[in-house]
């Protein structure tokens, strides 16, 4: 549930940020009548990321055997580059989102509603398919059952659209510093794991070499299974009995993001993006 819930939290927020900010640009131009094309396209986004899960979940039931840990193994590989992408793109965007999307907004208020449709739509979807594959990703590491997932990823949302009511109802006076700093660095620590668990797959299917088996084994003191095990698995990658070749790769991604990220605050004088 934590890792659903932290995805969606951060995931939901950006996109009810995004959402925010082209209400609140159309309402300064007295376009409020657009209203109803931003509404239609979140609901055009919503049924389409629906969409797009029951899709993945049809290609995994085709898959099996070996043929399911080489899969797990793409998904989780490929939910840790997305997560990569976006903790890069949001650092990359800095405080430009909002001036970048009210120039939009302005050219495709002068048309038919149907750009602003297409705004509304592709902002949301893009964070809804990020979801569906970072909970693919969670669901492959094997850390959590679909129940507690679904319950997690509604917690996150809800959550997330409520910080996002309250930074624009509030005049923007909520610190955002602290949020995109604390989800920046679970996300990393999260796409580590997860990138070690792909790992992990196609060791076991001969795809790579496990250089040494049993690393450590601390699955008598804290077994994956348990109640803090799962949340640990999830959260940060947690394995009772790694490879050699999981521990290298844990590592490797956690010291050359976490250094990029130390290079990227030092060049821009140590500041968070901030929406």
């Amino acid at each position: 549930m934590a890792g659903a819930f932290l995805i969606l939290l951060r995931e939901g927020f950006e996109a009810a940020l995004v959402v925010g900010i082209i209400l609140a640009v159309l309402a300064r131009l007295d376009r409020r009548r657009d209203f109803v094309w931003v509404f239609w396209g979140i609901g055009a986004a919503a049924l389409s990321s629906v969409a797009f899960a029951g899709a993945a979940d049809r290609i995994s039931d085709l898959f099996g055997g070996a043929g399911q840990e080489v899969l797990n193994g793409i998904v989780l590989a490929a939910a840790a580059a997305m997560m990569t992408y976006v903790v890069v793109w949001l650092r990359g965007t800095r405080g430009r989102m909002q001036a970048h999307l009210s120039e939009r907004i302005h050219r495709r208020a002068d048309g038919h509603g149907a750009g602003i449709f297409a705004l509304a739509f592709l902002a949301v979807f893009r964070e809804g398919a990020e979801s569906v594959l970072f909970l693919w990703g969670v669901a492959a590491a094997g850390g959590e059952k679909a129940p507690a997932i679904a319950l997690g990823a509604a917690l996150g949302l809800a959550v997330a659209v409520l910080i996002a009511w309250a930074l624009f109802a509030g005049g923007r006076r909520v610190p955002m510093r602290p949020f995109f700093n604390a989800t920046t660095a679970l996300l990393v620590v999260l796409a580590a794991g997860m990138l070690a668990r792909a790992v992990g797959n196609w060791v076991a299917v001969d795809w790579l070499p496990a250089l040494a088996y049993g690393v450590w084994d601390t699955s008598g003191v804290l077994p994956e299974g348990g109640a803090v095990g799962t949340v640990l698995a999830v959260l940060v990658g947690y394995n009772a009995n790694p490879t050699l070749m999981e521990v290298l790769a844990y590592a490797a991604y956690l010291a050359g993001v976490g250094l990029w990220l130390a290079l990227a605050g030092r060049g821009r004088g140590g500041a968070t993006p901030a929406p």
